[in-house]
């Protein structure tokens, strides 16, 4: 029994280990694949500028949302509170 838990072990590492590195391969194909056939750097750096650029315009969009979500919530629990004290009773019946 236990070879063949040794067995199991080793053929999950490889398996693991070929994972690794066709993820590799392939990652490595898209990036020869946008760079062209003579590996044009220049097509590579405005690519990479474009999308720092764009993940820095979807940072400042969602910290807007994120900000909007939660002041609204701030400002509603506050307004209920509010219309609570002026009333003098409880909303909830």
């Amino acid at each position: 029994m236990p070879t063949q838990v040794a067995f199991v072990a080793v053929a999950g590492m490889f398996t693991f280990l070929a994972m690794i590195w066709m993820v590799g391969r392939s990652r490595l194909a898209r990036v020869r694949a946008m760079a062209g056939s003579d590996g044009d750097r220049e097509r590579l750096e405005r690519i990479v500028a474009e999308t720092s650029a764009e993940v820095a315009r979807l940072r400042e969009r969602v910290q807007v949302l994120e900000k909007l979500v939660t002041d609204d919530d701030r400002k509603l629990a506050d307004e209920i509170e509010r219309l609570r004290r002026d009333r003098g009773d409880d909303i909830r019946g």
